[in-house]
């Protein structure tokens, strides 16, 4: 890790600045009054920072820049960047879940997304990366991880996400891993419930915690606990409100000395909205350092910044931690070219051709297709990019439909089924609805040739196992729809491989 700072005092600052550092409130470009917000709390409460919703790259610059200028003290700007910033920021880059990386299984192809995301994000003005995601997909019907994992493997998720922590961090974007000491095993979306993962501290070392232990050991500055239960670590409660967790286990025991930030406290795993003010000192007490996402900041600030809870000098230690943190990633507003976002586009469309995985059969044996698409994600570049990648085959696509038409089946043209699905938070996007699932299943009866491409989640592959030829992907771009009509026509030779059991 990275040396330990010097003790905060807690004459340094106000009582009421002092608590302001524990919170990260957001910023949602959706709302017209968040900005305003936004300038309150940098301004009047010198809040530790802001976590980025929406927006679009000039308006997020701008106002990174404007609340830099009147906040007395640095601030963190953080985003979900998984997928790059454009996972957040209209006008960036797009990359496909991360699963694309654990099939392609190049350290110079990842590091590569590390730095563009990681340029974006500094001419945005953000210096927070909430990834890597270090939880290991070991459970096929996880409906929150899922894709969102390099691999169900725990060796290929350290190698992997201990990288791209790294080299976020080495082009000045502090890393932030989730969900400790694991989301992947978990049957529930935490946006939603409180999952339960019921495994012995064995198999939780041997596994999930795995990933975390080897980036802690790579410096890793960041952790986000997951809201989820372990009571193999802790019976009481979940790790983001678990002092055993947070100061026993990953202090202590993993010898993590870095920020300890939360997951979203919007989310409905804590209790909601009634439990919030008393689970932000809950959480405080058991070792988070930043509280994320508070549903009302601003009034959680006027009515607790005087309390004794912040004047303990048990919290000096997290201060420390704050502002060391700072020091290092927050230090000031730094002038940075302006990304080639086409080019950086280009690069995200070669990432998602290369993942592309057969998972059994071969090249299309008629050259006439009937395309049937159905999921849970946008469609229209991706069949768009199937079309132009049979088109440029010398495939023509006879008909294409979605689950609201009537589809008559001839035996002179091959079967295309497209399902794209991904995981989103109090969506269960990922799981396939059970109309999908009847309708799809009719086709096993159909004697003709039956293809099966999958964009985003592959788990749904193995509810059909009637299809001559099955290939997945990890995204719903044009790209990707030109890479798997590539394979069908034969014109891309696919190398990568399938990062997870699909079954059981």
């Amino acid at each position: 890790m990275y040396e330990s700072p010097a003790v905060f005092s807690s004459k340094d600052l106000s009582a009421p600045r002092r608590a302001a550092q524990f919170i990260m409130p957001r910023i949602d470009f959706r709302d017209p009054d968040s900005v305003r917000k936004a300038e309150l709390l940098a301004r009047d409460f010198c809040v530790c920072g802001f976590i980025v919703f929406n927006g679009e790259v000039e308006q997020v610059r701008e106002t990174t820049r404007r609340l830099a200028s009147i906040s007395e003290s640095p601030l963190f700007f953080g985003c979900d960047v998984e997928r790059g910033l454009g996972q957040r920021v209209s006008g960036a880059t797009l990359f496909p879940f991360a699963m694309a990386q654990g099939a392609i299984d190049d350290e110079e192809v990842l590091r590569r997304q590390a730095v563009i995301t990681a340029g974006e994000m500094k001419y945005c003005g953000l210096n927070l990366a909430f990834a890597p995601v270090l939880d290991v997909n070991t459970e096929p019907r996880n409906p929150i991880i899922n894709v969102r994992a390099f691999s169900d493997d725990p060796g290929v998720v350290s190698k992997l996400g201990s990288i791209f922590a790294e080299t976020l961090q080495k082009e000045g974007v502090l890393a932030c891993a989730k969900h400790f000491p694991g989301h992947g095993a978990t049957l529930e979306d935490s946006h939603a419930d409180l999952p339960r993962v019921e495994k012995s501290l064995e198999r939780l070392m041997e596994s999930d915690i795995a990933p975390f232990r080897e980036a802690i050991a790579k410096r890793l500055h960041c952790v986000m606990p997951a809201h989820v239960c372990f009571p193999a670590l802790d019976p009481l409660g979940p790790a983001t409100l678990s002092g055993p967790i947070l100061r026993d286990f990953l202090r202590e025991k993993l010898g993590f000395s870095g920020l300890v930030v939360s997951d979203s406290f919007r989310m409905d795993a804590l209790g909601g909205e009634e439990c919030e003010k008393e689970n932000i000192l809950a959480a405080i007490a058991s070792g988070v350092d930043i509280v994320l996402d508070p549903r009302d900041p601003e009034g959680f600030l006027k009515r607790r910044a005087e309390e004794d809870f912040f004047k303990d000098p048990a919290r000096g230690e997290s201060l420390s931690r704050i502002f060391y943190a700072k020091k290092l990633f927050a230090s000031g507003v730094e002038e940075v070219r302006a990304p080639d976002f086409e080019r950086n586009a280009e690069e995200a469309g070669e990432i998602s051709r290369r993942s592309a995985c057969v998972l059994r059969g071969s090249t299309l044996r008629s050259r006439k297709v009937s395309v049937f698409h159905f999921g849970t994600e946008a469609t229209e570049d991706l069949l768009g990019g199937l079309r132009d990648g049979f088109s440029g085959g010398e495939v023509a696509v006879e008909k294409s439909l979605s689950l609201s038409e009537t589809l008559e089946l001839r035996n002179d043209c091959s079967l295309v089924c497209v399902l794209s699905t991904a995981p989103a938070g109090w969506t269960e996007n990922s799981v396939i609805p059970p109309a999908i699932m009847d309708c799809v299943n009719s086709f096993s009866s159909f004697s003709g040739e039956k293809i099966l491409l999958t964009f985003g989640s592959p788990y749904p592959t193995a509810g059909f196992p009637f299809f001559d030829t099955v290939v997945s992907l990890f995204d719903s771009s044009r790209a990707a729809g030109r890479a798997a009509a590539g394979i069908l026509t034969g014109e891309q030779i696919p190398v990568a491989r399938l990062p997870v059991k699909t079954g059981p």
